[in-house]
């Protein structure tokens, strides 16, 4: 008799267990809004104060799969960097750029409306304006790079961050820092003219996300 019980309870339990199973995809559309502090890698090093600017774009989640989904972004940012030579003069330089990244995005809290969320892949960029203010009164601190216009405009790196995430009746709220990794040398790497090796530009975001489910 408890045998057949036990059957009895087991079937009646699966359903309700397959169905509480059952993953459903997920489209989210939304926009970002940030602030961005920035920075120029040189080799040999350069030393140098952090550019703040502001960051931006639109973002487009498609969730394939339990707890994991590709992100693509479409972002304007601020960076540069900023110099104090050793007699008091400045150097500035700021950049406007378009960056498109393409992540993966994995999140944890499948059944909760607060998410651990983990983005990271590669971006492209592309560099939109460059400019400079040199306020340097003595020619021999000049560095090889000022005056010099960039190698080339397009860039390549990778870009990652981790964000919490509260789902509302009115859409998603993250809030996420995060890191991105130039891969490309702003300028062409030493030769007789240009001593530096390396010139590439590293950041660090915090942005606000406000999506909603298509």
């Amino acid at each position: 008799m408890r045998y057949y019980l036990v059957i009895f309870i087991i079937g009646f339990l699966l359903p309700g267990v397959k169905a509480q199973s059952v993953f459903k995809r997920e489209l989210n559309i939304g926009l970002s809004q940030g602030a961005i502090a920035s920075r120029m890698v040189f080799d040999p090093h350069v030393s140098q104060d952090l550019f703040y600017g502001y960051t931006g774009g639109l973002m487009v989640r498609f969730i394939s799969e339990s707890q994991l989904g590709i992100q693509l972004e479409v972002n304007y940012m601020q960076r540069g960097w900023l110099e104090e030579t050793k007699t008091s003069g400045t150097y500035k330089r700021s950049q406007e750029m378009l960056t498109i990244p393409l992540m993966t995005h994995i999140y944890f809290g499948r059944k909760t409306k607060m998410r651990f969320q983990v983005t990271l892949g590669p971006y492209v960029g592309y560099l939109l304006k460059d400019a400079e203010e040199i306020h340097v009164a003595d020619p021999g601190e000049y560095r090889d790079y000022y005056g010099k216009e960039t190698a080339r405009r397009l860039e390549f790196g990778f870009t990652g961050g981790i964000s919490a995430a509260i789902r509302t009746r009115i859409g998603i709220f993250e809030l996420e820092p995060r890191y991105s990794h130039c891969l490309t040398n702003m300028f062409k790497p030493g030769n007789e003219e240009f001593i530096y090796l390396g010139s590439r530009p590293h950041a660090i975001s915090l942005s606000l996300h406000y999506l909603v489910t298509m």
